[in-house]
């Protein structure tokens, strides 16, 4: 699905919020990617992991000199080209960080998986762009299952007042178009629902930036 977005030459740093196959399955197939386009030539540079130190999953991130990985914590801050990224431990029944990044003027906050919390919240105020897992619907119990809801989503929109909110980490039954009507019936802010290959630009973080 990314090749049809971005040559996979041209992906050089991959944050893993965490370790649940959902979110980490394609770093294998990337990582052999990266190996079979650097003894080909079609790549010169190695693929950057940035990962949480649990094992065995973080030192299979590593393939040298084909892919690295560097380890990241709540309390870390990482410079990758122009994008300052820090992060914020979710409540999730494994270990997981939602991610901060800044460019310039623009914020993008990406929640990963995790149960509504204040401090969430308050790692997400003001941000340009918060993508948020919405994965439960209204009455669901999302704190038991270490998931949103689509009512813990409202209150984050209300709380962290973003200027956009991207409903991500769907679930796999009913009309996820619901959740879009059941977050803006307790928030008044924009909602959007996640599309394949769905694009929003911030005026500071296009693709335009290069990062090597």
């Amino acid at each position: 699905m990314l090749q049809n977005a971005l040559p996979l030459q041209e992906l050089h740093h991959v944050l893993l919020s965490h370790y649940h196959y959902d979110h980490c399955s394609d770093a294998g197939a990337l990582s052999y990617g990266r190996l079979i386009q650097m003894q080909t030539g079609a790549a010169q540079q190695p693929l950057h992991f940035y990962g949480l130190p649990v094992e065995p999953y973080f030192e299979r991130l590593t393939m040298e000199p084909y892919t690295y990985a560097q380890t990241i914590g709540a309390d870390d801050k990482l410079q990758i080209g122009p994008f300052c990224c820090t992060f914020h431990k979710t409540a999730h029944p494994v270990e997981c960080l939602a991610v901060k990044v800044k460019c310039g003027q623009s914020t993008l906050v990406y929640t990963a998986d995790g149960a509504y919390t204040p401090q969430l919240a308050e790692f997400a105020e003001g941000a340009d762009l918060l993508i948020a897992e919405c994965s439960l619907y209204a009455g669901a119990d999302g704190a038991r299952a270490g998931h949103m809801t689509s009512t813990d989503v409202a209150q984050l929109g209300r709380k962290a007042a973003p200027g956009m909110l991207l409903l991500s980490h769907l679930p796999l039954y009913g009309d996820p178009h619901l959740l879009v009507d059941q977050v803006k019936a307790q928030w008044n802010g924009e909602v959007r629902l996640a599309q394949t290959l769905m694009t929003v630009e911030l005026p500071a973080l296009k693709r335009e930036e290069s990062v090597p």
